[in-house]
This record gives structure tokens, sequence and C-alpha cells, in this order.
């Protein structure tokens, strides 16, 4: 039987490779999965939810840090960072923006910057 940490940590560092392929060239997972070629807004969603697989994976590295999990804060910190940037290029790049585009840029940079604090101060402190 394969001990659980190998498992979670092969399975997590699965997440953060499909994800950075969605995140880099949507268009290969697309062709290898759906057999097509993503357009329109599929390839803003493409990279959302690969910089979500890549925080998912990130969270779920075990740690050996004791008290709250840093891969967690790392995770969530990865994951603001890119939605803001991923939010970001579509309201600047493409015609797909809504109403709520820009509030949610907004949002998710403040959730970003609050996490960056924390990790900061974490960091800090371990040194």
């Amino acid at each position: 039987m394969i001990p659980e940490k190998n498992v979670v940590t092969v399975a997590a560092w699965l997440e953060v490779v499909v994800g950075a392929s969605l995140v880099v060239a949507p268009d290969v997972p697309y062709r290898l999965l759906f057999a097509v070629i993503p357009e329109g807004v599929a390839i803003p969603l493409a990279r959302f939810v690969g910089v979500a697989l890549v925080a998912l994976g990130i969270s779920c590295l075990p740690s050996k840090a004791k008290g709250p999990r840093r891969s967690a804060l790392l995770g969530l910190l990865v994951f603001n960072c890119g939605a803001t940037i991923i939010f970001t290029w579509v309201a600047v790049a493409t015609p797909f923006r809504g109403f709520l585009v820009w509030p949610t840029v907004v949002l998710h940079a403040a959730i970003a910057a609050a996490l960056l604090s924390q990790f900061l101060t974490r960091s800090a402190l371990r040194t």
C-alpha cells in the first residue's frame, strides 16, 4: 500500500502541472481532453481554472510547519494574485467585460494584499 503522504504529494503536484499547462497554453489540454480548440471566453476561463488548480496543488502539499499551514496561505495567495492578473487582463485586453469584472479585480487584489502581509509577517518571524 502506498503511504498517504506520497499519494497526496503526487496528486498535489499533478494539480500544479495541469493547472500550469492551462495557464500557459490552454489549447493543449483542451485538445487532449475535449478535442477542440478553445475560443472566446473559454480561454480566460481555462486560465482561471488553471490558477485555481495551481493554488489547490500548492495548498495540498505536505507541510512540516506547526500551527496554520503555510502551504494553505501560499495557495490562497497564489490563487488571488493569479485571479487579479487574469481578471485585469480580461478587463483590459478582451471584449468580455461584465459589470462585475472591475469589482472582482479589486476584491482579489485586496485579498492578495492581506494574504501577502500575512505571508511576509510569517516569513519574517521564521528568520
